[in-house]
């Protein structure tokens, strides 16, 4: 059953049984993608932190599978207090610890404890944030947490470490009559956020629906004042509905900075900017320096005559005509900041550093664009992110799912009885006996078939570049006469990349499913499980020549289930027979690297020297089982 994707009413705070139907159908496509989890497409209460995890951070699934960790007592036996998972993540500004309270109710009844959601932000605000207020007895689950964040700040030192609580149930929202509660929890904790960027939400069942469909939590209700010093200083379009697909209203004036600064210290960035929640490129980007160095001068008077401005949308804007010389009201419903994120993170940066804030000129205004437009209205809405210079608030990913040669692969996957889903609900039925993503079969591609690149699908920036339509995106996403000169790995037809696509999800698949099902402790297998794009290369690279053989084989076939599938057992048995002995070199080369740099695995598998290390090693082998009698 289809879940009615749109916005639910203000005073709505549980999901309906369409919407219920929707997320356990999200968890269990994650299931299906991923048969190496070995989790079942029913099991909804495992599969849930993991799916709201990566709606909250964007994670690709392998990514997500292998960065939330469980701490929960019930899970690991490990001792702890109210956290359950953690995730840590390393933006290259920020390294952020993400720590989850997760309560997952099989009929979606409950809903969230303004109780206990103080004990577990309090909790965790004194043991991650305020090491000197802990217990003397440090649990077993926040050791590990501490120990992992250290770690993890060592390898960036120049990052800013972040700390983020969320508090997640599948049942009802915040109730209105808890929302004033939930303020006082956010006024309590206002101090750190400032100070630290310690941040907490909690998220409710139809919270975590918002964010599967429309990539956001929806905000309600915001009053936004612009300054009228005369007559005409604020521009308001009417347009009213219209067939042609122009927004509603806008309007446009200058607001004072202290009312965006006010709405970065309110909401999240999952409420606040669309569909991408590490959107501030930090301040160290020169953009941000200037507007940093700007409002703190004394020309702070200038920042608004200086700066783009802000563009917001609305589902519904109400303007209240001020009298003379007053202020123009504002109401807006489910606003987002589409343009100007730098900008608003950069103002709240410079409000709330202690070496900044004597400086902050709070007098300063900048010019402000509301733009009323129908939810209905994507087109509109879509196009106005990428023209206003903003497509980092769309992730690029999306923003190529309409091209052309995403959809010719996903037709010509659907002849295979393969699903490829170029985005979010793109499968629109059908049986099909796999399933994967553009980002999973553009990942394991370039992994199997590009020399030395498994390296740099270690870091989530390095991956999301590639869906950046670059050199890389067109070698991938290209066949034939289009492809760029000195091209990879090409392809003759749209027909031969989709087979070598099928070929290296298969091996990498099948890798990650002989990691999962092998031997050795959680440890050793999550060890393999961070090297399995290394590992699906080494099997490649062992048995070039039959896998090439086999899409050759197939290539000049009739594509059909039936030759798919049996072209994914000949793949899948070539890595069941390999999986020692890449496993074996993988390890040798691994010690060697450790003993020659002096550095951790983690660190070896984001380096190219290891990668081509293991190249070498792996051809040598080779080179040496072609040779002998």
């Amino acid at each position: 059953m289809a879940a009615k994707k749109s916005i639910p009413k203000s005073g709505s705070v549980k999901l309906n049984e369409d919407q219920i139907a929707y997320l356990e159908g999200q968890m269990a496509r994650l299931a299906e993608r991923n048969p190496s989890w070995k989790i079942q497409t029913s099991d909804h209460k495992t599969l849930f932190p993991y799916l709201v995890a990566q709606k909250l951070t964007y994670l690709y699934d392998d990514e997500v599978f292998e960065l939330l960790t469980p701490v929960d007592t019930h899970l690991t036996g490990k001792e702890e207090e109210l956290l359950d998972h953690y995730l840590i993540l390393d933006t290259g500004e920020e390294v952020q610890l993400n720590l989850f309270q997760f309560k997952f109710r099989p009929k979606y009844d409950g809903g969230v404890s303004t109780k206990e959601l103080y004990a577990f932000v309090e909790r965790m605000n004194k043991v991650f944030l305020h090491g000197d207020l802990q217990d003397e007895r440090t649990l077993e689950a926040f050791k590990e947490v501490r120990d992992a964040f250290e770690k993890a700040l060592k390898m960036n030192p120049k990052a800013r470490a972040r700390v983020h609580c969320f508090y997640i149930v599948n049942g009802q929202n915040v109730s209105s009559t808890d929302s004033a509660k939930l303020e006082q929890i956010r006024t309590a904790f206002q101090g750190d956020r400032q100070a630290y960027g310690f941040t907490f939400e909690a998220y409710g069942g139809l919270d975590i629906f918002n964010l599967c469909v429309h990539g956001r939590v929806p905000i309600q209700r915001e009053v936004l004042e612009l300054e009228c010093p005369a007559e005409k200083a604020v521009l308001h379009l009417n347009i009213g509905p219209n067939p042609n697909g122009m927004p509603i209203q806008v309007v446009q004036g200058f607001v004072n900075v202290n009312q965006l600064v006010r709405l970065v210290d309110r909401y999240s960035n999952s409420e606040l900017f669309e569909r991408n929640v590490r959107l501030f490129l930090g301040v160290k980007k020169e953009v941000n320096k200037r507007i940093i160095e700007t409002i703190t001068s004394n020309h702070s008077s200038w920042f608004g005559f200086m700066n783009n401005g802000v563009s917001i949308t609305a589902d519904d804007v109400v303007v209240n005509p001020p009298p003379s010389g007053k202020k123009l009201r504002v109401m807006v419903d489910n606003m987002q900041i589409i343009n100007g994120c730098q900008t608003v993170n950069a103002l709240y940066h410079a409000k709330y550093d202690p070496a900044l804030k004597d400086k902050f000129q709070g007098n300063s205004n900048v010019l402000l664009r509301i733009y009323h437009i129908d939810p209905a209205n994507q087109p509109f809405m879509e196009a106005l992110i990428i023209a206003t210079n903003s497509q980092n608030a769309i992730r690029a990913e999306d923003l190529v799912a309409n091209d052309p040669p995403q959809k010719e692969l996903e037709t010509e996957f659907r002849r295979a009885a393969v699903a490829y889903e170029r985005k979010e609900g793109s499968r629109n039925g059908g049986r099909f006996w796999f399933v994967t993503t553009k980002e999973s079969a553009a990942m394991a591609f370039i992994a199997v078939f590009w020399e030395g690149f498994a390296s740099k699908l270690r870091n989530s920036a390095s991956r999301r570049e590639i869906f950046r339509k670059g050199d890389e995106y067109l070698e991938i996403f290209s066949w034939g006469d289009d492809q760029p000169e000195a091209t990879r790995y090409p392809a003759d037809t749209i027909k031969h990349r989709a087979v070598q696509m099928l070929a290296a999800t298969q091996i990498e698949g099948a890798m990650r499913e002989m990691i999962a099902d092998s031997e050795g402790d959680r440890k050793r297998r999550g060890g393999l499980r961070k090297a399995a794009y290394f590992l699906a290369r080494a099997v490649y690279l062992q048995n070039r020549a039959e896998i090439e053989a086999e899409i050759k084989n197939l290539n000049g076939a009739t594509l059909s289930q039936p030759s798919a599938q049996e072209f994914s057992q000949k793949i899948k048995k070539l890595v069941g027979q390999s999986y020692t002995g890449v496993v074996k070199i993988f390890d040798q080369t691994m010690q060697a690297y450790l003993r020659a740099e002096g550095s951790d695995e983690d660190a070896a598998l984001k380096n190219t020297k290891f990668a081509k290390a293991l190249e070498k090693a792996v051809k040598g082998k080779q080179g040496k089982a072609d040779s002998s009698p």
